[in-house]
């Protein structure tokens, strides 16, 4: 992935970095993932069934563009799931994303679907 450079809005910082962390998934096998704070880092989860293992943190300048990039592609202003498409390596994925109440705090899984019989030349 190229280095993004100080003309690039904090919209499309955001969305690379997220773009980045599904690809890790995708790379790493998992099709479950989790966003979610602790102790003041936003820390994205790798999960098979109920377990989950912590794998990268998202930069404290872009979290939460990075939460506001999820909800606005997602389309969750005012429901607590959606569905986001997105290309991943080459290949066209859905993005099932579901909010929920973590300690008084937002946290996110996501579910990666690709989709098949489409790849992106």
């Amino acid at each position: 992935m190229k280095r993004l450079g100080q003309g690039q809005s904090m919209s499309d910082r955001a969305f690379h970095e997220l773009v980045r962390v599904l690809e890790e998934a995708v790379q790493a096998g998992v099709t479950s993932l989790g966003l979610e704070r602790k102790d003041r880092e936003l820390m994205v989860f790798h999960q098979t069934g109920d377990f989950g293992l912590g794998v990268t943190r998202i930069p404290e300048d872009l979290q939460q563009a990075v939460l506001e990039e999820l909800a606005k592609r997602a389309r969750l202003a005012r429901r607590s799931k959606g569905k986001m498409p997105v290309t991943l390596l080459g290949k066209e994925f859905e993005v099932v994303v579901e909010e929920f109440d973590s300690f008084g705090e937002s946290a996110f899984n996501l579910s990666l679907r690709e989709r098949k019989g489409t790849t992106v030349q």
